[in-house]
């Protein structure tokens, strides 16, 4: 609020200044009543006047201190340092940004300073440092000519306009009330959310609330830096839609122009467009030069399309589309595919008899009607096996799939029961990896007890599975049901819950190319368990740092009687992969088709570190062992020989994690028959404050059986985003095979992130193998394929190369694209 000095316009009946400042935005418009505006000394006081004051020593201390509001790196608060700030060696701070925006300017009195004021017939001269105020918006310039006449008003000699967000500098300005115009000449702009700045020779707002901008420019680069601009001769823009039309436009970088168009749309905010998006680039061995122009359509609020027409050197033109939806009642859909008529490099790998036009469909949905019905689709088809690895070179999770899913679920979540209706089926794209059965459909009812401690729990599970395969061998239905009760005990020193539970397998077979002694075939299998654990605490200290040490013991006793289930398929079952929580599980298999028999007892024991001001968890280690009292003789093959071992591998994790920016996970498997390491797992992850990345990995799998084509896997991976300066970083990733003695894949790259620009370029290396495979480095035929990309972003207009923001984000865990 001003000085005392400063008194409000009195009542319209005496005068009456609305202003709405409209500059790229704001405007001002003027209506008064001249003959009761009077200048006045500083010490009258009437409050039907207006009072030309000078401004105090306090005001002009506030006053903004920053051209363009620019406020160097040295002078930004801490709290303000991000990353972009740092880049830029400071921010924009706007001086209104915590301005009341909720109050109309309409709504509220104006206050007006100048040094002196003259009145001349109709027209109210405010003369040197004048000043005008009216809620959020601010006016200010040497001179202030309003007519009341024309109701309009002439601002000459240092102009200054602002709202919260946006700021205008001109020689002189020329605002008209009736028709909502304004003219701006030789002006600056500045938005200071967007990080844009610009300046014309003549600025217009038309009666539309059009902004027409001549002989314009802006960038999003700081002042002072013009690494990169947009020239145009008329500029319109178009604030409440976000979006501006420019007409012969060149992007100039260093000066330098390097592209021009006779027409140029942009947005000026996050809101949809339609129009070209820009292009990606890149080259790679399966391919050749590789090329895509994505145009954009956005057809609705809740629909749009994205056409992607796809240029690959050695194979021809892919068309790819994608159409999104949104429905409060049928969810999110997304819909898209691609096509390619005669891939050119396909047809002469392929013999003549197979097609050589290639073609992929993904459909995804997911919903969510009155928090009760979820719908899932997940649902791709490919051509042919190899169209992944031949058309998508440059997504290392595209190289690595095995199989596309095709799903559709439909879940219904009640208080008591969820209900689950789904069909699921499998493409493979391995000549050599059959096809997993089909689920056509399985239904599934489950019981959702309410847990409370000391009350009985009911244990209710049914599923019902139609099984189904396009290859000669057998399938079939199969009924699946338990039913129990648990008795959960819970206190703050540990728990105890015993579980009882009746298991039953039915099946109605049809005969393939494996034969059952009978289409029918069921099993029964009672369960038992009683799992307890105690929590022992103690306060303790390391390096002056106050902690909680937990002591935590676990013992869980399985008991399920035999059950020979030899003439029982395998639709969907599996061994589990053994770890420490594989420790506490009720099976050792995957899906229903075996009910396993166990004796046995698993010993567990965990401690945590715990900060002791805010409970986060420091390290946690833990330890555990089953000892089997009888032998196991359910086996997921009727060959398989019983399982005759007293006891189990002795299983192990620790989770290390004693800052916020540095975290270690380890787990392993010890056999102590055999003296040796059956798997281990390490990963540690460190970000530094200037948001460097550091990973280094280790992993090591025995293969379960025996045989002579199963290999051991041991790979340390490493990857690292390590800014070297404040804008050159360089980025590396490499998983490498200890067996081979070779690389399995590896990328390297360069970044130049500046405050206004960004360039990355990318080199990928990889071989065409299985995820979590070794490929086999004796093969002649081995070849490694490799991918070169490059990615210009210029801030606030984007840019192409997206494809390498995936590739760093799948393989430099912990990377995440920045906003800006």
């Amino acid at each position: 609020m001003p000085s005392d000095c400063t008194k409000p316009f009195s009542h319209l009946a005496h005068a009456v200044m609305r202003g709405a400042i409209i500059a790229l935005g704001l405007s001002v418009s003027f209506t008064a009543q001249a003959q009761d505006i009077k200048a006045q000394d500083c010490n009258v006081n009437t409050p039907s006047d207006v009072e030309i004051c000078p401004p105090t020593e306090q005001e002009a201390t506030d006053l903004p201190a920053y051209p363009l509001d620019w406020v160097p790196l040295a002078a930004v608060p801490e709290s303000l340092r991000d990353r972009q700030c740092i880049n830029c060696d400071g921010r924009y701070i706007d001086p209104l940004a915590a301005e009341d925006t909720d109050t109309a300017p309409e709504d509220s009195e104006i206050f007006a300073r100048a040094d002196s004021s003259e009145l001349m017939n109709d027209e109210v001269i405010l003369i040197g440092s004048a000043d005008a105020v009216q809620g959020y918006r601010h006016m200010r310039g040497d001179k202030v000519v309003v007519d009341r006449q024309q109701e309009s008003a002439f601002l000459s000699g240092n102009v200054t306009l602002r709202e919260p967000g946006v700021l205008l500098l001109g020689d002189s300005a020329e605002i008209y009330s009736k028709t909502g115009e304004a003219v701006v000449h030789n002006g600056e702009f500045v938005f200071h959310r967007e990080h844009m700045r610009g300046s014309s020779d003549l600025m217009e707002r038309d009666a539309d609330g059009l902004i027409h901008i001549h002989n314009g420019t802006f960038t999003y680069c700081a002042p002072g830096e013009n690494d990169w601009a947009v020239l145009t001769e008329v500029m319109e823009v178009d604030l409440e839609e976000g979006v501006a039309t420019a007409r012969n436009a060149r992007i100039e970088v260093e000066g330098v122009p390097v592209f021009y168009s006779p027409w140029l749309r942009f947005p000026l905010d996050d809101r949809r467009r339609t129009g070209f998006l820009w292009p990606d680039f890149g080259n790679d061995s399966t391919g050749g030069l590789d090329i895509t122009v994505p145009f954009y359509m956005n057809l609705a609020p809740n629909y749009d399309a994205l056409y992607s027409p796809r240029y690959i050197e050695e194979r021809g033109i892919n068309h790819e589309l994608n159409l999104r939806y949104l429905d409060p009642l049928l969810g999110f859909w997304s819909v898209g595919g691609t096509y390619m008529n005669h891939d050119d490099r396909y047809a002469d790998e392929t013999p003549d008899n197979v097609s050589d036009d290639r073609w992929l469909a993904v459909v995804k949905q997911s919903g969510l009607l009155d928090q009760r019905w979820r719908s899932t689709v997940d649902y791709s088809k490919a051509s042919d096996v190899d169209y992944m690895k031949d058309l998508e070179p440059y997504s290392i999770d595209a190289q690595r799939k095995t199989s596309l899913r095709q799903l559709a679920s439909m879940d219904y979540l009640g208080d008591r029961w969820l209900l689950n209706l789904e069909a699921e089926q499998f493409q493979s794209l391995a000549d050599d990896i059959r096809d997993d059965y089909k689920k056509l459909p399985q239904f599934t009812a489950q019981y959702r007890a309410s847990g409370t401690p000391f009350e009985l729990q009911p244990i209710g599970l049914g599923q019902y599975s139609n099984f189904g395969s396009d290859e000669d061998r057998v399938t079939g239905e199969r009924v699946y049901g338990e039913a129990g009760l648990r008795y959960p005990m819970l206190w703050s020193y540990g728990s105890l819950t015993p579980t009882v539970k009746y298991r039953q397998v039915n099946y109605e077979l049809s005969d393939g190319e494996a034969s059952f002694p009978s289409d029918n075939p069921s099993t029964s299998v009672p369960l038992a368990s009683l799992d307890g654990s105690l929590i022992f605490e103690r306060n303790t200290s390391f390096a002056g740092k106050s902690l909680l040490q937990t002591l935590e013991p676990h013992l869980y006793y399985l008991y399920s009687p035999y059950e020979d289930q030899t003439n029982q398929p395998d639709f969907d079952s599996a061994e589990l992969t053994f770890t420490y929580y594989q420790l506490f599980r009720e099976t050792r298999f995957s899906g229903h088709d075996r009910l396993d028999d166990a004796n046995q007892i698993s010993v567990g024991l965990t401690s945590r570190f715990l900060d002791d001001q805010n409970g986060r968890s420091l390290l946690s280690a833990s330890i555990g062992q089953i000892y089997y009292f009888e032998d196991r003789k359910v086996r997921l093959l009727a060959a398989q020989p019983p399982l005759d071992a007293s006891t189990s591998n002795i299983a192990g994790q620790l989770d290390f994690t004693p800052i916020e920016t540095f975290g270690l996970r380890s787990s392993m498997v010890w056999d102590p028959g055999e003296d040796k390491m059956e798997s281990a797992y390490f990963q540690s992850s460190y970000r530094a404050d200037n948001d460097a990345i550091f990973n280094v990995g280790y992993s090591f799998l025995r293969p379960f059986s025996n045989a002579s084509n199963q290999q051991d896997t041991e790979e340390v991976s490493v990857s690292s985003y390590f800014p070297v300066n404040k804008n050159w970083s360089l980025f590396a990733a490499m998983d490498y095979s200890l067996e081979g003695d070779e690389s399995v894949e590896d990328m390297v790259g360069v970044e130049y992130d500046s405050c206004c620009w960004t360039f990355r370029l990318m080199h990928l290396r990889y071989f065409d193998n299985v995820s979590g495979k070794n490929p086999n480095f004796n093969d002649p035929d081995l070849e490694r394929e490799n991918t070169t990309q490059f990615q210009i972003v210029l801030k606030g207009m984007g840019g192409f190369g997206n494809r390498i923001t995936d590739v760093m984000q799948d393989m430099i865990r912990g990377f995440e694209e920045r906003d800006y």
